[in-house]
């Protein structure tokens, strides 16, 4: 395995595992939610907000035109889903930096922590971004998964930053400046 591949896969690992720190210091905030108008059905376990909306815990902000939390009757789990054009999502790592997702539609399913983003769906972080029709981010497992529309015109694109995963090269005509020997040994 060459260098680089070796610092890109230390590096995901890395922010992986900061991001995993900081959503779970999240979940032990407070949340709050502010709306235009809101309607609570107890008895089936639904709430409706609609907006503008913005919801914020911790360090999570998610914006929508409407936003409604339901227990989904046949398999008892409970979901978030936030409408918009589009709906938004951000959240910052613990090393600062802010992951952001967009789309007309984001789901989220509280108990397995897998967040679902449906029409014009895009993620970034650091300049990096996916853009697709639909995007599936499993939380817990850092996993993404994103899918084309189907139509012939539509594509998953992925803009990677070359600063988020190569170290610095030389100019084509540059040459390469010798390093110091405690650094060659290591």
């Amino acid at each position: 395995m060459n260098l680089n591949k070796s610092l890109l896969l230390g590096l995901l690992c890395t922010c992986s595992a900061l991001a995993q720190a900081n959503t779970k210091f999240d979940l032990t905030q407070e949340v709050k939610i502010a709306a235009a108008n809101s309607y609570a059905d107890l008895k089936n376990k639904r709430i409706v907000y609609e907006g503008p909306v913005t919801l914020t815990q911790g360090s999570l902000v998610l914006k929508a035109d409407e936003l409604s939390s339901y227990t989904d009757e046949k398999t008892g789990k409970r979901i978030l889903l936030a409408k918009g054009k589009p709906a938004t999502y951000s959240q910052k790592v613990e090393d600062g930096r802010r992951v952001q997702a967009s789309a007309n539609e984001i789901s989220y399913n509280i108990d397995s922590r897998i967040m679902g983003l449906k029409g014009n769906a895009e993620v970034e972080q650091d300049g990096s971004k996916v853009s697709a029709d639909s995007i599936v981010y499993d939380i817990e497992k850092q996993q993404l998964s994103s899918q084309s529309s189907g139509k012939s015109d539509d594509q998953v694109i992925t803009i990677i930053k070359p600063e988020n995963y190569q170290q610095e090269l030389p100019i084509k005509g540059e040459q390469e400046q010798p390093q110091p020997q405690e650094e060659k040994q290591q």
